[in-house]
């Protein structure tokens, strides 16, 4: 889904952030949907601005990610990123190297088990290994 600037402006803002064209570009690319490591958001912004350094899109990524507006996850000896949306499944599809989202299975268990533990949940992150459709 497209998003106009003074969306992602308003969402920089609100997260207490400095709006920079280059955050404006990589927030816009996470938004669009999907999972990206640093590398393929380079090259993707590279596109838009091509005088964007890897250590910008690292520490973005890094800034996005602590703000709460993306998150992180290891797989396949990579980090991606993607845009924070409400706890889901991300499937890695061997079969065909994909990441795929499945976020119609409740994990709120979970949350609530780790809860009765003392633990305050600020994210959950299961990542399933299988053969996709």
């Amino acid at each position: 889904m497209e998003r106009n600037n003074d969306e992602i402006v308003n969402l920089l803002r609100s997260k207490k952030l400095k709006v920079t064209p280059q955050r404006i570009i990589i927030t816009r690319l996470l938004l669009s949907g999907g999972h990206y490591t640093i590398d393929q958001v380079l090259n993707e912004v590279k596109k838009v601005d091509p005088s964007i350094s890897i250590s910008t899109v690292y520490n973005t990524l890094n800034t996005l990610v602590k703000v709460g507006i993306l998150r992180s996850f290891e797989a396949e000896g990579k980090t991606w990123y993607e845009i924070r949306r409400e706890f889901h499944i991300n499937v890695i599809c061997e079969n065909s190297r994909h990441i795929m989202d499945i976020a119609d299975i409740d994990l709120s268990w979970i949350e609530e088990e780790l809860r009765k533990k003392g633990v305050k949940v600020k994210d959950i992150n299961v990542i399933v290994h299988g053969d996709c459709p």
